[in-house]
Formats: structure tokens, sequence, C-alpha cells
């Protein structure tokens, strides 16, 4: 059995190019305490070259396997499916389903099925059953939603929904799902999130029980030209409801929507992409910068990389490859990219801000990047 450290983080990241652009990048010591959670997408998300997708056009293999391991290869991974039985057909889901985690294990990519007790208990149960593989340390993850966590029966439901598909519960993770939560009030919701972790610790020992949540809006708040710091009331509220502190319990696991909201329908596809960056700060807020309504690309974000690399928040190029990135495109002229690569420098912003900080709690300590001189600085000391 391939052993793994102890994931530090679970980010739920939609399966686009931005997001597994942004995975491939981190800094190895960070990769190595991350478990992405990969939610595929179904077809009508899919879009021209801004939005590219890891999923394919074969009813057979719904996830191109090879190229999704290409972007996180030796390392794991836990791979959502629940938007995909609609395209490919739930009665058939005994074929592409198990095939599709088979490729991608073959390519290189220890990947864990994510289902729900819905999955478990009918006609998809035989299609899970069959596509986990007992020789990885997780076997399957389990999404409970916290509407159901203080059911009278849920300890019940979730021993014979393993028990169903032959797995120990010390072998599967548990993705609280509080994706529907009201995190306006972190207080108030952080008791809510602690009774949820006390009632899945009673009903068995588990892998890790980790928290998916965001209190990301929606809609983007920043006016065209201007900025805005918006709350991460999820984490806040995370780290109070578990008293978070150097000797929590590995299984103890915070995870989010990375720089996102939850929602992952976006409507209509091929409007044009917002022009701006959400810059994860260590004030437990983003910085959401945004680029003026009109001008040409390549200047406008441009500018929007200048204004987080000279504001308060800007944790220095050394940070991380997103944050040698924003200072290129600020202050030596390099190309601002495409939409999927400002998602690509927030991810991977996003994720080092997060295991660098539960790191830091836990005395974790890691290291910033190797970067070359500045121009600036070469035409200094010329």
């Amino acid at each position: 059995m391939k052993q793994f450290s102890k994931p530090l983080y679970v980010p739920s990241l939609r399966l686009k190019a931005g997001e597994m652009q942004g995975l491939n990048a981190l800094a190895r010591d960070i990769a190595d305490r991350v478990l992405p959670h990969m939610i595929a997408v179904p077809r009508k998300e899919r879009d021209d070259d801004r939005q590219e997708t890891f999923v394919i056009d074969e009813d057979a293999v719904p996830v191109d396997g090879v190229t999704l391991a290409r972007s996180w290869f030796g390392r794991r991974a836990l791979l959502n499916p629940e938007h995909l039985f609609a395209d490919f057909k739930e009665e058939r889901c005994g074929l592409w389903l198990p095939k599709m985690y088979e490729s991608t294990r073959k390519a290189g990519l220890t990947v864990t099925p994510v289902a729900s007790l819905h999955d478990l208990a009918g006609v998809r149960q035989q299609a899970f059953k069959d596509a986990i593989s007992h020789d990885d340390e997780i076997v399957i993850t389990l999404r409970v939603p916290n509407a159901v966590v203080d059911e009278p029966d849920i300890k019940d439901r979730l021993l014979r929904s393993l028990e169903d598909v032959g797995v120990d519960c010390a072998r599967c993770l548990v993705l609280l799902d509080f994706t529907d939560a009201d995190f306006s009030q972190s207080e108030i919701v952080s008791g809510v999130i602690e009774n949820a972790y006390e009632r899945m610790e009673m009903a068995g020992r588990w892998y890790a029980i980790a928290f998916e949540g965001t209190s990301y809006p929606v809609k983007n708040r920043a006016p065209h030209g201007g900025e805005i710091l918006e709350p991460r009331n999820e984490w806040k509220a995370w780290r109070l409801a578990m008293h978070y502190e150097e000797n929590t319990p590995e299984h103890i696991v915070f995870g989010d929507y990375a720089a996102d909201c939850a929602r992952m329908l976006f409507g209509k596809m091929g409007a044009a992409a917002i022009r701006h960056h959400r810059y994860t700060t260590d004030q437990d807020t983003w910085y959401n910068v945004r680029g003026t309504e009109m001008g040409s690309i390549q200047p406008v974000m441009r500018d929007v990389c200048r204004r987080i690399a000279n504001s308060a928040y800007y944790a220095g190029r050394g940070f991380s490859w997103a944050d040698d990135q924003i200072h290129k495109i600020a202050l030596e002229g390099g190309s601002a990219g495409a939409p999927k690569d400002w998602r690509a420098v927030n991810t991977n912003h996003h994720i080092t801000r997060v295991v660098r900080d539960l790191g830091g709690i836990r005395g974790i300590v890691f290291g910033d990047r190797t970067v070359a001189p500045s121009r600036e600085q070469l035409e200094m000391f010329s």
C-alpha cells in the first residue's frame, strides 16, 4: 500500500485547466500536504480554451485520466463524478465509472472515488464497489451533507453503506459538506460545525474528517477598477469550532473551494470572463482586485497585478509560484495570459496560503521559493 503524508487541506476544485495548472505549480512541500477534491464538470460546462476541461466526449471513459494524472502525477486525489451521471447515463455507470478510476490510476495518479450515501444505496452501488482500490490508503470518500448529520440513524447508515461495498471506516475519509451553510456569523456556525464533527467521531474511527464549505460570494462585488475585501468566514468558523492548535489530531482536516464559491454551474457559457484576481490574505480575507471595464486585457490585468504587488497584503514573490507570476506581470512586463491562467494564479496562491497557515499553527515550516533576480535588480547592480 502506497503511503502519503496526512493531508492538512482538502480543497474542492473544478476539474478545469486553470485549477489543475495552479495545482501542478505548487511547491513540493506544499503539495505533500494537499489532498485535492476534484469535481468533474458536466458537458454543459465545457467551453472554449478559456475554460478547457479534463472531461472527454467518450461514453466509455468520461474523464481523461492521462491528462489528469499529468497535472498531479505520483500523488493522490479524490475524484467526484456526481455531475457525470446525467451525461454518461446512470444505467451504464457500471461500465464507465470503474473504467474512469482504473485509467487514471494506470496513468500514475492514486485516485479515490467520492460518493454520497445515496450513491452507495441505489443503482450506483455496484459501480462504486467496482471503482474502489483496496491497494489505496483511502479506499473511498463519503460526502455527508450537514443536514443529515443529526438524523438518529446516521451512524447505522454510514456503517451499513461501507459494509455494502466492503470498506472499513478506518480507510474512509468523511467529507462534511457545509456547502449550503450560512457563514455570515462565524461564531454561530462554528457550533454547528463542532457538533457535526462530534457526531461523526461517535460514528466511527475514520481515516480523516474533512470540512467542506465557503463564504466566497457567487457574484463579484468589487467595482470596475476597484477592490474589495471579502471575509473568509468559513476559515474563521472552522478554526473556532475545532479549537485548532498545534496538538489538534491529524484526522481533523480543513477544506474549502479554494478562491471560489461553491456553485458549480455558471449559467450561459461564452460570457466574457471578469478581469480580476482573488488574492487570499493572511488576515482571514480575500483581496478581490478588479480591472477596469474598458481597455485591452494585458494592460488591465497588469494593473490588477501591480495593485496586488503594491498592497499591504502581498506575501512576496518567493511565497508561491503565483506570487512570482504576479511580480513578473506587474513589474517586469510579463504576459497576463488568459482567464484560465488567472484562475491558476488564484488557485495556486490560495492553496499555498492555507497550507502555510495551517502548518504554521502546527509548527510545520514551509520554505520560500528560490526566484530569479528581477530586471530592476540586475540593472541596479550592472
